[in-house]
């Protein structure tokens, strides 16, 4: 037809929390957005877009959806997770044939997995042991062999939809089994 058109399409390139992750504190996180569109110009929230937040509290995945609006439609839902926080102290102590661990409850947490083994690297002799109540802060690991040192870690764990969500692993404690 000959003709041209000038209009400008405007069109986002990328949408980016500024965290992704973090600590179960119960208090409500909302990580930063930042949006550039196609020409890599930065948008501005309120004027070119809004935020709402979801299931940003609890332990769990947790929810941002991006609406669009002035020259730029549509929207974009991001995810960032919360997971529980890292058991603060392992005590270990060697009993006949057992190890008793003490350790520190964690906030918001189900329960604890434990594993143990023969190998700092926890690649043989490992066993893993639930405790799934969150109040507990003791337990003994049995039938272990005898004079054999073992290598411990905990961490804590929600279960949410049907899913364990585990937090990160206490550092590496060990004992000689007497």
């Amino acid at each position: 037809c000959g003709k041209t058109s000038s209009e400008k399409i405007f069109r986002i390139k990328s949408v980016k929390l500024s965290k992704t992750s973090y600590i179960y504190t119960g208090k409500a996180f909302k990580p930063a957005v930042t949006v550039k569109d196609y020409n890599g110009k930065v948008l501005v929230l309120g004027k070119d877009y809004t935020v709402k937040y979801s299931a940003n509290k609890a332990i769990g995945t947790a929810k941002v959806t991006v609406t669009f609006k002035g020259n730029y439609s549509g929207t974009k839902t991001l995810n960032f997770s919360i997971i529980p926080a890292k058991v603060a102290t392992l005590k270990l102590k060697a009993k006949n044939d057992a190890i008793e661990l003490n350790w520190s409850t964690v906030k918001g947490a189900d329960g604890y997995q434990i594993i143990s083994s023969t190998d700092k690297s926890f690649k043989k002799d490992k066993k893993t042991t639930y405790i799934k109540k969150q109040s507990t802060k003791k337990t003994t690991l049995k039938k272990l062999k005898d004079g054999k040192k073992y290598y411990v870690k905990i961490r804590a764990y929600k279960k949410v939809n049907g899913k364990n969500i585990f937090g990160a692993y206490s550092s590496v404690k060990n004992v000689k089994v007497k």
